[in-house]
């Protein structure tokens, strides 16, 4: 099989999840049937949402020196734990040879083919302001909804203050709030648009139809490099 390098440090506890769900995605019942995986966990790319709002430094520079190093370490495919670093990929691929699998892109061809029309986006301020996902779904013919403003703060404030401060007494009582509300707006289910929300939402125990943008990663990743894969998406029973 193939191997899949993930660059890391985006945050280092989605990291840990990226490579669970890689492992947990892979149909093996001992040590060799796993995909060989190299990480390079680097923690000195800058904050995507704060460059991307002009408050801080492009990451590009560090992240093409994670994916030189995990080329180096013999990645054949690369793969990005972090929503928001998806909008600088198109400059980082330029200066890369290794191929990088597209979490964006992926989670939108998923939720076409089981059918999903209006899709709400659990997300980091950068990633919403971004576009990156609102241009993939509709490009696919389904409606995207964002957090209205006072919303989109409260989960900015769950995926920082608590998830990426690893605060496990975090109240995310507000936050389940704006998942009811936008359900009433009509959203069918929720895309886990930044490696710290599937964290958060085990972290705190959220309620809703939930899809899972890191687990969509891992199953392709898993695919790609040529390992059979266990399914844990949520499917539509009435497509």
């Amino acid at each position: 099989m193939k191997t899949i390098g993930i660059m890391g440090g985006m945050g280092p506890m989605a990291t840990v999840d990226l490579m669970q769900k890689v492992i947990v995605a892979t149909k093996a019942i001992k040590d060799q049937e796993h995909i060989h995986t190299v990480i390079d966990n680097n923690t000195n790319i800058p904050d995507r949402s704060e460059c991307i709002f002009g408050k801080g430094p492009s990451p590009v520079p560090e992240m093409v020196k994670s994916a030189e190093r995990l080329t180096t370490m013999g990645a054949d495919v690369i793969i990005i734990g972090c929503n928001t670093a998806h909008y600088f990929l198109p400059e980082v691929q330029k200066l890369v040879k290794t191929p990088f699998i597209n979490m964006i892109e992926e989670t939108a061809k998923f939720c076409a083919e089981e059918g999903y029309r209006t899709l709400g986006l659990l997300a980091s301020a950068g990633t919403c302001a971004s576009g990156i996902y609102k241009k993939e779904f509709e490009k696919l013919g389904m409606t995207l909804l964002h957090p209205e403003e006072a919303e989109q703060e409260i989960i900015h404030e769950m995926i920082y203050d608590g998830v990426k401060a690893t605060n496990y007494n975090y109240d995310a009582a507000p936050a389940q709030n704006v998942l009811r509300a936008m359900e009433q707006r009509g959203v069918e289910a929720f895309i886990l648009g930044c490696t710290e929300v599937p964290v958060a939402v085990q972290m705190y125990k959220l309620q809703g139809c939930f899809v899972d943008a890191t687990e969509v990663l891992a199953e392709k990743a898993v695919a790609w490099a040529g390992g059979e894969v266990i399914s844990s998406l949520p499917r539509r029973s009435n497509k």
